[in-house]
């Protein structure tokens, strides 16, 4: 009999398991899936909608932007390194031109040059559209890596927003930074 009772205590465990996900189970909804860009709708958006009274307050052709990001931090009095993988968001906040990056350069800690993302090939970025440009985990540029990024536009443009974002996401050490680029020349 002693023997049994464990035995019909997993049995009950697993009854009172099974009855708990049957009741569960039907009250979870399946939630809406993310359309694919063939997907979904087209929307369209009139910047004549917006209020027309406000003034732009800043208005560029270009800039260039040194962009510092964290690939490896220091921790433990310098005997270990955290790794990090970063990216860095380029967004071009005008609301009806293009910006062109022209620029994407991404340099280690002693600034040597690691990689060009645009290899000679200008991208354009549209209206309130986003680029990101992304550095791996396993990337060892030190705490001193760093983008120099520019971009242009023949017409002046609101300022675009450029940000990144370094992580390292480990159970018990999780680690993010975040950085605003330093602007280094101006095109007005």
């Amino acid at each position: 009999m002693k023997i049994m009772k464990p035995v019909l205590n997993n049995v009950f465990r697993s009854l009172i398991l099974v009855c708990l996900t049957l009741v569960i189970l039907p009250s979870c909804k399946e939630g809406k899936k993310h359309k694919s860009s063939s997907e979904k709708e087209q929307i369209s958006f009139d910047v004549n909608s917006l209020q027309q009274d406000m003034t732009v307050i800043r208005e560029l052709r270009g800039q260039l932007l040194y962009m510092p990001v964290y690939s490896n931090v220091p921790y433990q009095i310098d005997t270990m390194l955290f790794n990090m993988s970063a990216f860095v968001a380029i967004h071009n906040t005008d609301l009806s031109k293009n910006i062109m990056l022209t620029k994407v350069l991404y340099f280690d800690q002693d600034g040597n040059i690691v990689t060009d993302f645009l290899k000679k090939s200008p991208i354009s970025i549209n209206p309130l559209a986003t680029k990101d440009f992304y550095i791996p985990y396993e990337d060892q540029s030190g705490t001193g890596a760093n983008f120099l990024i520019e971009w242009v536009s023949d017409l002046p443009v609101s300022e675009p927003l450029i940000e990144s974002v370094t992580l390292c996401l480990k159970p018990n050490n999780t680690l993010a930074v975040t950085s605003q680029g330093k602007v280094l020349k101006e095109k007005i």
